[in-house]
């Protein structure tokens, strides 16, 4: 976890989905557990019809300004009313609610319960205006409050044109066995490629990440040893 006040003290965007944060600057926290004691007893029923949704959050927790979780908010929700038939895929067992629920949302395709009375929208005077949405004070969701000040603009950060400490920091936190899994599977995809003009582009590529492993794969595809400058 990082604090807001600390978001833009790093050099690398933290909301950047390629990107890692290093355990060495923001070290691991325990929160909670989760224990999984049994696989599904029906594929279909329990894990074709999940509904999972970004947008389904508990009050304590909002949504940060990753691009990529701001684009999933808005496509998973028609993914689900595409893929399970319709906006009602919240009444299939594996998605319902399991505490008591009151909305005004009615009939559709595959609607399950037996809805009575007029009422199909709020504000409504049929029904006093209810059921309604709970107030903060009532457990209700409220959004954090961010204040945000800048341009936006259509450009790339100057951090972005870090193409390769990341990828340094990764190879660098493998173990032994897992670097040689690792050059091997660098060394098998690229010994695949006929231009050997290619091949050696992609070893001088490799040395901003780790000498090493470039020199291992240079010698396996049959091309020239990265030159290293001292």
């Amino acid at each position: 976890m990082i604090d807001e006040k600390d978001e833009f003290m790093f050099d690398f965007d933290i909301l950047d989905a390629t990107k890692i944060w290093p355990e060495e600057i923001v070290p691991v926290q325990m929160f909670g557990k989760i224990t999984l004691d049994r696989n599904v007893s029906n594929v279909f029923a329990e894990t074709e019809q999940v509904a999972m949704h970004l947008g389904n959050i508990v009050p304590g927790i909002d949504f940060t300004n990753d691009p990529l979780l701001q684009g999933r908010l808005f496509s998973y929700l028609d993914t689900q009313l595409l893929r399970l038939g319709g906006p009602n895929f919240a009444e299939i067992p594996i998605n319902r609610p399991v505490c008591p629920f009151h909305n005004n949302q009615r009939d559709g395709f595959s609607r399950q319960r037996i809805d009575v009375g007029q009422v199909a929208y709020h504000k409504n005077s049929l029904a006093g205006n209810t059921p309604s949405t709970s107030s903060w004070k009532e457990g209700g969701f409220v959004h954090y409050a961010e204040k945000v000040e800048g341009r936006v603009i259509q450009a790339r950060s100057d951090s972005f044109q870090d193409h390769f400490s990341q990828a340094r920091l990764f190879w660098n936190s493998m173990t032994k066995p897992e670097k040689e899994h690792i050059t091997d599977a660098f060394i098998f995809e690229v010994g695949k490629v006929n231009s050997a003009d290619v091949r050696q582009q992609v070893v001088d590529m490799f040395v901003n990440v780790d000498v090493g492993l470039a020199t291992a794969i240079a010698d396996a595809v049959g091309v020239n040893r990265p030159k290293v400058s001292k």
